[in-house]
């Protein structure tokens, strides 16, 4: 239904190659792309089967994902996947939901009010016929092909929210059964129905991270059938998807006592600065809503906000969290502004530009003009000194930033102790007054350009972000050492008529 129709219907290799292509479009699927459930009578069933009546199984029988194509014209289109067992009914159809620019002030049941869809029925439900059905208030579509035929007298029967009556229909002439016609087209060497090696690996590659993030999912129990009601409905919020109405689930560990998951955000200090700390989730949540608030505030102070934003793994939470639920996020009025940005092609997935947009940028409504990536690459040639890039950035920073002090600057901790892109054993002192300088990183790529400490110490506000067990070691050797950042650069960020917070999850903060 998504695929580039090809110049030649018949020839199946370009069909083939057309379904390849869009399996490569398809945006990166996870755990916020899907739901799944049980029905009820399963784990019985498998007990049973295995003759095992400890045997506690995680199997979904039903499953609902949310896809997107990354393409221009499928924009802002979802694509929902269902399937399952122990549904209300036994149906299989591909339908295609159109929005409705109608509005009907009076009279809710005329045509124009109706949903308008195109359905592809492949049998079994209410309408007991493979169909080609299209809404009435969309347009009648022609019979070009003698192997069809016009449904003009049938069963009033409801299908998908409307009449059978309010569709014009279009059935086979003779119906064939699925495995019989899949046989000939094998004789006939028609190969477009059928899965080919490379389609095959491709599939994988779009749905095996799904499978591993879900690995671990709970899924939620339905008493199968018309029982079903409600719980298996499903709501779109962005590129998420979540089950309509909430199950609490209480899990033995929590029965008469509270479970460790119970834990509030925390606040207090942590190397005399502010202090906030919860489970990751809780704490990201906590961070966007604090740099909405700082975004608010600057914007109704000056009418802008200007924002630095770190590289590495551990803000991508936090992108996903601004995009998908802070759609009042002042961002028309926001100035986005680099960190620090590896010495590479921003097209490349080892930029830090490529990592922003991919999970953030393309994602809000931003002003191109707001953006301000870091010039790493001018001349043709990558942080080439004699470029002057690190001095272009501090010069337009000093333009368009009042008094060179952004209002919200986040930083991520590296394991060594780094931030931005300043390393153990650099020297603050070399930088002098530099807002913008080039640096050498450890690990690959090598080269750098990075915002530095007197830039990072004139923010009203910065946060430092730091997440995840392999961070708890640090964390603990931070609360012990005293103000020397040569070993650990972090030290270094002190705002000098600012605000530090610490956001520390309790996986790096308890270990």
């Amino acid at each position: 239904l998504t695929m580039k129709l090809p110049a030649n219907v018949s020839n199946s290799e370009e069909v083939l190659r057309n379904k390849l292509q869009l399996l490569g479009s398809m945006l990166p699927l996870g755990k916020n792309q899907a739901v799944v459930g049980q029905y009820q009578a399963y784990q019985t069933e498998v007990q049973q089967e295995l003759n095992k009546t400890n045997h506690a199984s995680l199997t979904p029988t039903f499953a609902a994902v949310l896809a997107h194509v990354d393409e221009a014209r499928y924009e802002g289109v979802p694509i929902l996947l269902i399937s399952g067992k122990m549904l209300d009914e036994r149906v299989g159809y591909a339908r295609i939901l159109f929005k409705n620019d109608v509005f009907c002030l009076q009279n809710h049941n005329t045509v124009h009010c109706k949903p308008k869809q195109i359905v592809f029925y492949f049998g079994h439900g209410s309408l007991q016929y493979p169909a080609v059905l299209v809404s009435k208030n969309l347009f009648q579509p022609a019979v070009t092909d003698q192997e069809w035929k016009e449904v003009t007298e049938h069963n009033d029967v409801s299908v998908l929210g409307l009449q059978s009556s309010d569709y014009y229909v279009q059935t086979p002439v003779k119906q064939k059964e699925a495995y019989a016609e899949l046989i000939s087209h094998i004789f006939a060497g028609r190969k477009n129905n059928f899965i080919s090696t490379e389609n095959l690996l491709a599939s994988w590659v779009l749905w095996t991270p799904l499978l591993s993030s879900l690995t671990s999912s709970f899924p939620r129990i339905y008493p199968g059938g018309v029982d079903n009601g409600d719980m298996l409905d499903v709501h779109l919020k962005g590129k998420e998807i979540l089950f309509s109405s909430e199950v609490v689930i209480i899990g033995p560990d929590q029965v008469g006592g509270n479970s460790v998951n119970g834990f509030q955000v925390m606040q207090g200090k942590f190397r005399n600065s502010d202090m906030v700390s919860a489970w990751s989730e809780e704490m990201v949540e906590r961070l966007a809503a604090d740099m909405q608030e700082a975004a608010e505030a600057a914007v109704n102070e000056g009418g802008v906000f200007h924002l630095a934003l770190s590289g590495g793994s551990t803000p991508l939470a936090l992108f996903h969290r601004l995009a998908l639920h802070h759609f009042s996020f002042p961002w028309s009025d926001t100035h986005l502004w680099m960190v620090d940005e590896r010495c590479v092609p921003q097209t490349e997935l080892e930029s830090n530009f490529y990592t922003l947009h991919q999970h953030l940028l393309q994602h809000v409504r931003i002003p191109y003009y707001n953006i301000h990536p870091m010039p790493v690459q001018l001349n043709q040639r990558l942080c080439v000194e004699e470029d002057g890039g690190a001095l272009l950035y501090e010069n337009e920073l000093n333009k368009l930033v009042n008094g060179s002090s952004f209002h919200f600057v986040l930083l991520g901790v590296g394991y060594d102790g780094h931030t931005a892109s300043l390393f153990p054993g650099s020297k603050p002192e070399e930088f002098g007054e530099s807002l913008v300088a080039l640096t050498e990183s450890p690990a690959k790529p090598h080269q750098r350009m990075s915002l530095t400490f007197s830039a990072i110490n004139r923010a009203r506000r910065v946060a430092l972000l730091v997440m995840g067990k392999g961070k708890h070691e640090l964390v603990t050797q931070l609360s012990r050492v005293k103000d020397k950042s040569d070993k650990y650069p972090v030290i270094g960020v002190k705002p000098a008529n600012g605000r530090l917070v610490w956001y520390i999850d309790y996986d790096a903060l308890l270990g």
